[in-house]
């Protein structure tokens, strides 16, 4: 036995023509919306990608910084100061754990 029945459907041509009135706005906005996300992030993109720029600049000269600082206080202590570039090849515990 059936409660309720819920039927959509209009019932004249002007229902129907609201209808479809009403689907095209909504899916207009919805690529209206698309459209203008993706111009918004065309444009920030060359932003987002100088400031990354002057951001890694900047940090690069701070390490700079940091390292001529680390040496000239090494050098005041009376210490020695080696400046070398290294890689690690491999863990050394590992080797010892086998």
């Amino acid at each position: 036995m059936r409660y309720r029945t819920i039927q959509f459907q209009p019932t004249s041509w002007r229902g129907r023509v609201a209808l479809v009135l009403g689907s095209a706005l909504a899916l207009a906005l919805a690529v209206a919306f698309v459209v203008l996300t993706l111009g918004i992030a065309l444009l920030l993109l060359p932003v987002v990608a100088i400031l990354v720029a002057i951001g890694w600049w900047r940090w690069r000269r701070l390490q700079a910084a940091m390292r001529e600082q680390a040496a000239e206080q090494g050098r005041r202590n009376g210490d020695p100061v080696i400046e070398i570039d290294y890689e690690v090849l491999g863990d050394p515990d590992s080797r010892r754990r086998r």
